[in-house]
């Protein structure tokens, strides 16, 4: 091989060695370039108890007659009605807090299959801020009861009117303890918030430990504990 040709190789190994190097250059630099800057994640947490204040309580209302007997039956469940409706109303229920469901019948049935007589129902439905007042008379219905009414069905669920409210506040005390944490890691070298998460409310009896991907929202007890967290990361200084 002449010197020419040993000279032009020699500086072709060198140009591509050269392109090489470059790309790997510009590759890391490229890279480099897209990484995130250093973040720390944290998931902050609050729980605040409270007391629901609105109460719902259905209550259905039942009168059994023998046949032929239905327009009795129908004015019996007329009177319960009016005496349940004037419980409620003497012990501070608004009025406008009770509606009625339109009265219903059914068949009774006995052994052989013939009908016995007929099942008259009515279901009241009470929405109320007054819970002490709806609560004596669902709690404690013995006096009505020994009047002859029926009572089925009876159900209280509680409720909580700012609810709204309640989880703005608590969104930002679980990120002001998500910032907490951080802190705790990073220190003086914690930066702003970069991104934030927040899971789903779960509002639970007190002391209760039930959790759902979905949230929880228990209705059975006046008072409750609603929880949430904050999946936030921050960048570090």
């Amino acid at each position: 091989m002449s010197a020419t040709l040993r000279t032009t190789s020699a500086w072709a190994w060198i140009l591509a060695l050269a392109l090489v190097l470059a790309s790997a250059v510009l590759g890391w630099s490229f890279v480099e370039g897209r990484r995130a800057p250093g973040t720390v994640r944290v998931v902050g947490a609050a729980t605040v108890p409270f007391t629901s204040d609105v109460v719902k309580w259905r209550v259905q209302l039942v009168r059994s007659v023998t046949p032929g007997a239905e327009a009795q039956g129908f004015q019996r469940l007329r009177d319960d009605r009016s005496r349940i409706v004037e419980r409620l109303t003497s012990a501070g229920v608004v009025p406008d807090a009770i509606s009625l469901q339109p009265m219903t019948t059914n068949p009774i049935w006995d052994r052989d299959g013939r009908v016995s007589g007929t099942r008259i129902q009515q279901t009241v439905l009470v929405v109320s801020t007054d819970l002490d007042a709806v609560e004596s008379l669902a709690l404690d219905p013995g006096d009505l009861v020994g009047e002859g009414l029926q009572l089925e069905g009876s159900t209280l669920e509680y409720f909580y009117d700012r609810m709204a409210e309640l989880k703005r506040s608590l969104l930002q005390q679980a990120s002001d303890d998500a910032r907490a944490r951080a802190r705790e890691i990073a220190g003086d070298g914690l930066g702003d918030m970069i991104e934030a998460r927040a899971g789903v409310f779960q509002i639970r009896e007190p002391y209760s430990t039930e959790v759902q991907g979905y949230g929880v929202y228990d209705t059975q007890t006046r008072d409750k504990e609603i929880t949430v967290t904050v999946h936030a990361t921050f960048g570090v200084r």
